[in-house]
């Protein structure tokens, strides 16, 4: 296993197991100083039933002498990959300490190409109707500032930078029977397209991208969820529209998406569509 130049400055305890001068075949043993993460899923904060880390989930880290700015090439680490096979994090190639203090930024989901640490360019995905389409739309963020080299794993814990709307559908009095479980609701007039400092972990809609339609993921017959990048509307237009059998039942209204909040709509139905009731409630910190 090869391990990267991110090693520690002051060991005189390794031992160059061959004549060459490949850095790469130097080789420590864990006891030496391994990087060892462990990243922490938003949901843990609350015992939240969103979702949590899963096996085969990788997440992209970078770590810098505690005085530098992050950048996108020549940190200690660029862009690593980790993954999680169940029980712990692992990288391909063997990460070390240097000497100093450090910080680190890690990211979720993992993207083999970086082109801009501070406008890294992520969307969510139109089709959030599976659960890999939703999931893969969730964009984490976790930093750890001024840590040095230690025997135990980091502790990372990690936030939602992107916002997250549930629409509830509700029965009025001449709604008759139940609402179908084969009913679709579509989130309207959303730039898909975030740009992401992966710094500080603030996102925003990329102003030269174009809205898309957001189809949600089905969480009950009555309960629907869609990730989205924070934005305003601050102009009436459709904002939600429920799909029942060969009815379509479209909503207008204005809204603030804002990072890691949820923001729940509330769609009251009615036999008649033209008295559809929709109510945009208010918004719970730390998403959960």
């Amino acid at each position: 296993m090869k391990a990267t130049r991110f090693l520690l400055a002051v060991m005189s305890v390794f031992a160059i197991t061959a004549c060459n001068n490949d850095e790469d075949e130097l080789m420590f043993t864990p006891a030496d100083g391994e990087i060892q993460l462990q990243p922490v899923h938003p949901a843990a904060r609350t015992r939240a039933t969103d979702t949590a880390f899963e096996k085969s989930d990788s997440i992209g880290v970078y770590v810098t002498a505690a005085d530098n700015v992050l950048q996108l090439g020549g940190n200690a680490v660029n862009n690593e990959l980790f993954t999680f096979n169940g029980t712990s994090w692992t990288s391909p190639r063997k990460v070390y300490w240097n000497a100093g203090q450090h910080n680190i930024y890690a990211y979720y989901p993992y993207s083999k190409k970086i082109n801009d640490v501070e406008d890294y360019q992520f969307s969510v995905n139109t089709d959030q109707s599976t659960a890999k389409g939703y999931t893969m739309s969730d964009f984490l963020w976790a930093t750890v500032k001024d840590v040095a080299a230690s025997g135990d794993a980091v502790k990372m814990q990690f936030a939602h930078k992107l916002s997250c709307v549930n629409v509830e559908l509700l029965k009025g009095e001449s709604y008759n029977g139940d609402i179908p479980d084969n009913t679709e609701v579509y989130i309207y007039n959303t730039v898909t397209d975030a740009l992401i400092s992966l710094s500080t972990g603030d996102a925003c809609k990329n102003s030269y991208s174009s809205a898309s339609t957001i189809r949600c993921f089905q969480e009950s017959a009555t309960r629907y969820k869609a990730i989205v990048v924070p934005q305003n509307i601050t102009s009436r237009r459709p904002l939600v529209e429920v799909v029942i059998g060969n009815v379509s039942y479209l909503m207008e209204g204005t809204i603030s998406y804002k990072p890691g909040m949820r923001h729940t709509i509330s769609v009251t139905l009615e036999q008649d569509p033209e008295q559809i009731k929709i109510n945009i409630g208010g918004e719970i910190g730390d998403w959960n």
